[in-house]
């Protein structure tokens, strides 16, 4: 199959390329033709993308620590392929293999794609029938996504898209303002993996409840945390995170029905592959606000659930509002 790329549109002019390999958004462009996230100069660079630009990735985003978890039966173990543990579904997951396009209705600005994930791939038990639905409305574009699982197996997925508003500018991601009004930051250790304890960010460094500019207190490497936003798993759509140029004046707000969001600031985005405009990425090139189930939950049996199964679909949804420039 092919791979195959959409176009959404809105009268105003803002643009949303989607493509079927990995179900990835490819770009957003403001009216003027602004880039607003981190997008490929070279076509090919997609099949590889280290980096999951714009991916929809899973079965499990994040990771599982040493790559195994215990199920109902034994033990379940899945391919590494960060080290000894699972990174965001493994070496293809969902975001490296090509989706199908079921349907483009271009009067309501929607497109919709399914995977099927059979048994034992990358280690996971069970089919998943996957669809994942891209609207553009309204400065809005939403995300809809659904599994539909023969047995029980664990499943969150997210969108891996880097956002820099002011891309035209530089590919430097540290002048942008950041809310995030979680007030619990997963603690992991050097591994990244979660230790299964969580830590209020309540004047720490890791505190944006109130918008802030990254470079006025970024760590050595960065952010690459998880916030806590729901405890309680209410599943319902919430505000997440902002982000917001000053300069650009462009805006970003993200809602989601999952409980956090991983916060990163793409310091190991690699330096050999150029953004659309023709500039080398790198460290802090673009940022991440990617909402799903807490992470390696499948090894954490306190955390809130994220297995799914024919009796228990799963569903998330994402919203993010784009705010454009006073005209």
């Amino acid at each position: 199959m092919a791979v195959q790329t959409i176009t959404l549109t809105q009268a105003n002019g803002l643009r949303v390329t989607l493509s079927s390999f990995g179900a990835a958004i490819h770009s957003i462009e403001a009216p003027n033709g602004e880039h607003l996230a981190l997008s490929y100069q070279q076509q090919q660079d997609w099949l590889t993308n280290p980096a999951y630009l714009g991916t929809t990735v899973g079965r499990v985003a994040n990771r599982i620590a040493n790559s195994q978890f215990l199920d109902e039966f034994s033990t379940v173990k899945l391919t590494k392929n960060e080290g000894q543990h699972h990174l965001h579904g493994g070496n293809k997951g969902l975001s490296h293999v090509n989706w199908q396009i079921v349907d483009v209705d271009h009067i309501n600005n929607r497109a919709v794609f399914s995977y099927i994930s059979i048994d034992g791939e990358e280690g996971y038990r069970g089919n998943v029938e996957f669809t994942v639905t891209y609207q553009l409305i309204d400065n809005k574009l939403t995300i809809d996504m659904q599994g539909i699982a023969s047995q029980l197996t664990p499943i969150s997925i997210t969108n891996h898209i880097y956002w820099n508003l002011g891309s035209k500018q530089q590919l430097d991601i540290t002048d942008h303002h950041i809310q995030l009004p979680a007030r619990l930051r997963l603690l992991k250790d050097s591994e990244n993996i979660p230790t299964g304890e969580f830590a209020n960010v309540y004047s720490t460094v890791y505190d944006f409840a109130h918008s802030k500019q990254l470079d006025k207190q970024l760590p050595d490497t960065g952010f690459d945390d998880y916030y806590l936003l729901d405890p309680a798993g209410e599943g319902k759509l919430k505000h997440h995170g902002t982000i917001a140029h000053i300069k650009s004046g462009y805006q970003v707000a993200v809602y989601s029905t999952a409980p956090g969001s991983q916060f990163y600031t793409g310091y190991y985005l690699p330096s050999n592959y150029n953004h659309i405009n023709g500039k080398a990425m790198g460290p802090y090139a673009g940022l991440c606000i990617e909402p799903h189930e807490l992470p390696n939950a499948v090894n954490h049996h306190h955390f809130l659930s994220s297995m799914y199964g024919p009796e228990r679909p799963y569903q998330h949804q994402i919203e993010f509002h784009i705010q454009l420039p006073t005209q």
